[in-house]
């Protein structure tokens, strides 16, 4: 990044999912963290990386009181139209960064959750009511979120090429987890 006013900005950014810097948003007893995800934070501030949190559409979408849902359950009109819309505002915020040549080194999804899973989701077709009454193990499925999906393809209408990585719930090897979108971090 390169401007005829200089500061001490990094010119370096990542899109974060909510949860990741605000653990008052997961639904109720899956949290694994007080309040944001510390190493995490820790590690981006190390590395002078902006962070660009994202909205939670599970916390917009049905508040913060809200049962435990699956993939399934979010495949919902009403639903993926928020998650596509809020992923529009995204992308446009991620094309105004590019443009204005900062380095967007990546998403951070959370993985196992139905809307910011990388790799992995909690789907079963047969989950209703309370989760704790199903076997979670059972439960986990390869897959994409239905946000980080949205997010995908908005990147894409914008030949975006945004790493997206997917962080254990566990607020554990975070060092480990980003070095996929480190490899891309410009040196300061």
């Amino acid at each position: 990044m390169k401007h005829s006013h200089s500061d001490s900005r990094s010119g370096t950014v990542v899109f974060a999912c909510h949860c990741l810097l605000n653990a008052n948003a997961k639904v109720r007893g899956l949290a694994k963290y007080a309040g944001m995800h510390q190493e995490l934070i820790e590690a981006l501030s190390e590395l002078n990386i902006g962070v660009i949190q994202l909205p939670c559409p599970e916390l917009l979408h049905m508040g913060p009181d809200r049962w435990w849902q699956t993939r399934s359950q979010y495949q919902i009109p009403s639903y993926l139209d928020l998650c596509h819309r809020l992923a529009e505002d995204a992308a446009n915020q991620a094309t105004l960064y590019s443009g204005s040549h900062y380095t967007v080194l990546g998403l951070l999804g959370i993985e196992g959750s139905p809307s910011c899973g990388v790799n992995e989701v909690y789907d079963a077709e047969d989950w209703g009511g309370c989760p704790r009454e199903v076997d979670l193990t059972r439960c986990k499925a390869q897959g994409t979120g239905v946000f980080i999906q949205a997010l995908n393809e908005a990147f894409a209408e914008r030949s975006l090429n945004i790493p997206v990585i997917g962080l254990s719930a566990a607020a554990e090897n975070v060092q480990e987890q980003l070095a996929e979108i480190l490899k891309n971090k410009p040196n300061s």
